[in-house]
């Protein structure tokens, strides 16, 4: 399943790329890889459409797909006249007669799948829907890079809403060991009495559960980087970076697959 507590991260978009946009090297990540794989993109858990949109000025015929009606509403409000399409859908069970050239998530996306179940279905929905040898591209946190240690609320820094208000950020985390998932809460202050609580929730894979994974949904991992200058994955990396491909002869399903891999 999908933790609802993640969707009320969505539900002030304006202010939601005020505090997480302007990642431009993430954004030519994805350009470059596009154009190195002509033909259609599709984004799942597009969001606002902050990569999304930075495809399609440059050109790239691209789908953004994400299951929160607020966030979509704003990447179309944005997108003006730049010819791309918003669905409103669940990247799990989503379903199109368009295959792609190359699928991606961003923004740390994938770890909101939280069980095998959610991670199968999302990779089903990808290999059903690229092309033969298509592309598969995202970005996980690497938990062996990350502080997985429960914290009291501490202070997380800032931004300037679209008011022209700096807004304080603060939070708390609580990682379930046995879960792998991590439970942070986002205290958001305004100044005077407005005040915001948010709750998110994130799995963490290591690389060689990931790894194992994607083998046995039909993927072949073509690199993986620790950023997105392409420095080479190491295994204390704050990221991994995964780029795969569709093996040929995959299928949409794969019946062999069994958590007992994991």
């Amino acid at each position: 399943m999908i933790d609802h507590d993640n969707l009320e991260e969505y539900l002030d978009p304006i202010n939601y790329d005020l505090e997480f946009g302007g990642e431009t090297d993430k954004y030519n990540f994805y350009l470059e890889l596009a154009r190195l794989n002509p033909g259609e993109v599709l984004e799942l858990a597009c969001g606002t459409g902050l990569t999304t949109l930075h495809l399609s000025k440059s050109g790239i015929n691209i789908t953004g797909v994400d299951i929160s009606s607020s966030m979509l509403e704003y990447a179309r409000v944005k997108a003006q006249d730049l010819p791309v399409e918003f669905i409103e859908a669940d990247a799990r069970t989503f379903n199109s007669e368009k295959h792609f050239s190359m699928i991606y998530l961003t923004g740390n996306a994938f770890q909101a799948f939280l069980s095998d179940e959610d991670q199968r279905a999302l990779l089903e929905t990808v290999n059903k829907h690229l092309e033969p040898n298509g592309l598969f591209v995202f970005e996980t946190r690497n938990p062996l890079g990350t502080d997985l240690s429960n914290e009291e609320e501490s202070p997380w820094g800032e931004f300037i809403d679209k008011d022209g208000i700096t807004v304080k950020l603060s939070g708390t985390q609580t990682y379930d060991t046995s879960n792998q998932i991590m439970h942070w809460v986002t205290f958001r202050d305004w100044g005077g009495s407005k005040k915001t609580i948010s709750r998110i929730a994130c799995r963490f894979m290591d690389n060689n559960m990931l790894q194992r994974l994607l083998t046995n949904c039909g993927f072949c991992i073509e690199n993986q980087y620790s950023d997105w200058d392409k420095t080479p994955f190491n295994p204390f990396s704050q990221s991994i970076i995964s780029v795969c491909r569709k093996n040929k002869d995959s299928k949409t399903t794969n019946p062999g697959y069994s958590s007992e891999l994991f």
